[in-house]
């Protein structure tokens, strides 16, 4: 009778393993942090503005769409080309990862401007705005990022991976983030307390 009720518990708890492991291999990774993908991102825009609903298209005039990823979600622009101009104008929204629409600005080049190849959905507008800066805290932003930086190591460099940059007011700088300034802060201290001693100095740094 013994051998009997084991073997049936035996039974029952492989039986149960086995549900388990089913349910684990089937059941959808659920992440930190919820993601939205871009043909979502583009459609809830379309939702809420119905005249939108034709980008993209090849009829003329042409209309386009850009988008670019970031962490939070999607910048999503939408960009009506013309003949002799190639951009008559751009209305550009930011949706972040909680389906929520951000109107970020419309663009409209002066009558004359050459608009660049180069057209940014985050800042809505002409041109890249990247950060220049190989080394060190200074940072500097524009449309020309380095190709390749030299492999020098520089005190600072390691609060590079924490800089931004973007467009205020029409104007491209550095973006001030929590991260940056922490790191910056930090490195400066090191600076202060080691700047006659450059192994100490590194050591430092890497803590920050």
């Amino acid at each position: 009778m013994k051998d009997k009720v084991l073997t049936v518990t035996l039974v029952l708890l492989i039986l149960l393993c086995a549900c388990f492991l089913l349910w684990f291999i089937a059941a959808p990774k659920i992440s930190g942090k919820e993601t939205i993908d871009e043909a979502s991102a583009v459609q809830i825009i379309k939702s809420q503005f119905p005249e939108l609903k034709e980008y993209p298209n090849n009829q003329l005039p042409p209309k386009s769409l850009l988008t670019e990823r970031s962490d939070e979600g999607w910048y999503v622009a939408f960009v009506q080309e013309g003949s002799g101009r190639p951009i008559i104008s751009a209305k550009c929204y930011f949706v972040d990862n909680t389906k929520n629409i951000m109107s970020i600005r419309t663009y409209t080049p002066d009558i004359g401007d050459d608009s660049p190849e180069i057209f940014s959905a985050k800042t809505c507008t002409p041109g890249a705005c990247q950060r220049e800066t190989c080394h060190g805290l200074d940072i500097s932003c524009g449309s020309n990022p380095p190709d390749v930086c030299t492999a020098i190591s520089m005190v600072g460099d390691k609060c590079l991976q924490y800089a931004q940059c973007g467009v205020r007011n029409g104007t491209c700088g550095p973006v001030e983030n929590k991260n940056f300034t922490r790191c910056k802060t930090c490195v400066k201290t090191c600076i202060d307390e080691h700047k006659d001693n450059s192994q100490k100095l590194f050591e430092c740094e890497s803590t920050c």
